[in-house]
């Protein structure tokens, strides 16, 4: 019976610092999905430090090369001008813990203050 409450004990202390590790890697925004996707590629795109591998506008997502670890920048529109961004390592593996996904969003809030202009 020890042994099984400890096994339960470990599970949940697990599952805390898991809780903890994704609180840090979304962020939600009042702007629309197409705004802050266009927002996001240009933010990452403009970085020497992350290097974009794959574009998938349809489902809203960002496959990008930091180091040598990739990570996943994806979008959820939640209602009409909120929309959830999402920066998680492919692999699932968070030895950084939530540096990238700050500097991504860091990114993200300068590109969003400086005005868009109109490609004709």
């Amino acid at each position: 019976m020890k042994k099984f409450l400890i096994i339960i004990c470990l599970l949940m202390f697990q599952m805390s610092l898991a809780n903890d590790t994704l609180e840090g890697c979304y962020k939600i925004y009042p702007k629309d999905a197409d705004t802050l996707f266009m927002s996001a590629i240009a933010a990452l795109g403009g970085d020497s430090r992350y290097t974009i591998s794959e574009i998938q506008s349809k489902n809203g997502y960002v496959l990008f090369l930091h180091g040598s670890k990739y990570y996943l920048l994806t979008l959820t529109k939640r209602y009409q001008n909120q929309t959830e961004i999402k920066v998680l390592p492919q692999n699932s593996e968070f030895s950084e813990g939530d540096s990238v996904a700050q500097s991504v969003f860091n990114l993200i809030d300068l590109k969003l203050k400086t005005p868009m202009e109109l490609v004709k």
